[in-house]
């Protein structure tokens, strides 16, 4: 595998730094998942709410599978010894706690990259590691998705603001430094130096929002919401079905589409109606349209329609709910999905890491690690013997 023999060392919380370890271990890397001695505040999410109860956490599970764990107390020092061994030994120390956290912790870049000058030091922040938001606590609905604009511009013009849904922005966040540390993977091999990689939910919510924060520094504007009820262009538009599914219009080059649109909508004679046959008279009488589109949609099931998009060449897509897309066969067919053995419940399927290299294959997942799991295996493997293992139990530096 592309990172076999890497080994990382994981001192995080939450979702942002655990999913880009997530890729790290299936890619090849040796992942030692450093947990907090309380646990992971993602091993409570059923018991918050956030989840429902079930005797399966699959959000633990996503996010830790295919790594080792180790449970620690890095309020004591003997704790903190124990990742200063292991960081003495790894190639990468992945973290997404807040700066002031690790610096007390004796576990910033400065402390780490003399233990180990090949270190790559990467860290997640909310706001940046500089400023007046490095020591903020944040989630991904604050920093990228309400801070970074992107909130603001989706929906419907009048609607002030549209929710996140998920961890769009710790997903976004963790490929985001994963590209960092391939980066400097790749300069530690012709330097023989190590180096910080610093990523923040911030940063990545401004690039994914790019296209309106560039035309507020371009232009000092900002773009208008669009609305699906006024849309210029209806060939660049969502539309219901009769069953109450959705398809979405992408044909921006509508005259292109025209002929072919017509006839899948079974309106041949609305390809040489004079009011629509040409771009600049669709986007004249574009309500006129939107509504004949609408109404010839609404009266027909999505299953009915598709054929005929296919059919006509057109650009569209449909809406999916969850439940669809996990029956999706491009994504089974590209191996999105699989189907993997779980420790006590035999098969089941996850979500994989959605980059493939022709050269090297990723890892089959295998279950994410136990609470506290691996902690006496790794411990010997950086010299603790039994007797030490068992003075750092009394001591509730481990469980």
């Amino acid at each position: 595998m592309a990172l076999s023999g890497i080994k990382v060392v994981e001192v995080s919380i939450w979702v942002a730094g655990p999913s880009c370890g997530v890729w790290l271990a299936e890619n090849g890397a040796d992942v030692i998942r450093v947990e907090p001695i309380e646990g992971d505040p993602v091993r409570g999410f059923a018991q918050w709410g956030i989840i429902p109860e079930t005797d399966f956490n699959w959000l633990w599970e996503m996010w830790n599978r295919s790594k080792r764990g180790i449970a620690l107390d890095l309020r004591q020092e003997e704790g903190r010894k124990v990742v200063h061994k292991l960081v003495t030994q790894a190639d990468v120390f992945l973290a997404n706690l807040r700066p002031h956290t690790l610096k007390r912790a004796n576990l910033d870049y400065e402390t780490l990259s003399q233990l180990n000058p090949r270190l790559i030091y990467a860290h997640i922040t909310g706001y940046g590691p500089s400023g007046p938001g490095a020591a903020w606590p944040a989630f991904d609905d604050l920093a990228f998705w309400a801070r970074g604009g992107i909130g603001s511009v989706l929906g419907e013009p009048g609607e002030t603001y549209v929710n996140l849904r998920g961890s769009m922005g710790d997903h976004a966040t963790g490929m985001n430094l994963l590209a960092g540390i391939a980066l400097a993977l790749y300069a530690r091999e012709r330097t023989g130096r190590g180096q910080r990689v610093d990523a923040s939910l911030l940063g990545s919510g401004m690039w994914m929002n790019a296209q309106d924060i560039q035309a507020a520094l371009s232009y000092n504007y900002e773009l208008e919401k669009p609305s699906r009820k006024t849309a210029t262009n209806p060939l660049f538009n969502t539309y219901q079905c009769k069953d109450g599914k959705w398809v979405v219009f992408d044909m921006p080059d509508s005259d292109r589409y025209w002929s072919g649109f017509c006839k899948a909508l079974g309106k041949e004679d609305l390809e040489h109606d004079t009011r629509f046959d040409s771009f600049e008279k669709r986007m004249e009488n574009s309500k006129k349209l939107l509504a004949i589109i609408e109404e010839i949609i609404a009266a027909r099931n999505r299953d009915e329609l598709e054929p005929l998009f296919q059919e006509s060449g057109l650009v569209w897509g449909r809406v999916q709910t969850p439940m669809e897309v996990t029956q999706d066969p491009c994504a089974w067919d590209n191996g999105y999905i699989v189907e993997y053995e779980y420790s006590s419940r035999g098969k089941i399927k996850g979500l994989t890491c959605p980059v493939r290299l022709s050269q090297n294959p990723t890892r089959t997942p295998r279950s994410a690690p136990e609470f506290n799991q691996h902690t006496e295996e790794i411990l010997r493997e950086i010299g603790y013997s039994r007797d030490d293992i068992g003075k750092l139990k009394e001591k509730k530096v481990i469980p």
